[in-house]
């Protein structure tokens, strides 16, 4: 049964979040990222755009240049392209101002790959999912 109701969106990084109501419709209408009961009508479609995502697959096979491309853009820092993707990124002097330091890079993800459980999830819910779920890092549907 598809029935009236009404929706909330509750995001993190409000400057950077989308939520639209009835996206190409008649009634097509952005609302705050913070949105409390708006108003949604049976048939409608609610369409969230974030900043970002979990990504697919494991992060250590994630290619260093698209790493260093993130960074540049970015959306993942320096720090977070070590500690999530195992790729150390150094200053240069020459343009784009980063380089790969492809040595460090393999060995970090070699480490860090020795330290990965031999059955990892296939979803990472992030560093709150613990938090949340009692110390768990993992549901069990996570497990492939």
């Amino acid at each position: 049964m598809i029935s009236t109701g009404r929706t909330t969106s509750e995001s993190s990084s409000i400057a950077d979040a989308a939520v639209v109501i009835d996206p190409g419709g008649r009634n097509e209408r952005t609302v705050d990222a913070l949105a409390d009961a708006e108003p949604v009508r049976a048939g409608e479609v609610i369409r969230i755009r974030t900043t970002g995502g979990g990504g697919w697959g494991d992060p250590l096979t994630r290619p260093p240049t698209e790493v260093l491309r993130d960074v540049l853009w970015h959306k993942v820092s320096v720090d977070g392209a070590l500690i999530d993707y195992g790729v150390v990124i150094a200053e240069s002097d020459e343009a784009p101002g980063f380089v790969i330091d492809e040595d460090a890079t393999a060995a970090a993800r070699a480490l860090m790959a020795a330290e990965q459980r031999e059955d990892p999830p296939f979803f990472d819910r992030g560093p709150g999912y613990a938090r949340l779920a009692g110390g768990r890092a993992f549901a069990a549907v996570d497990l492939l």
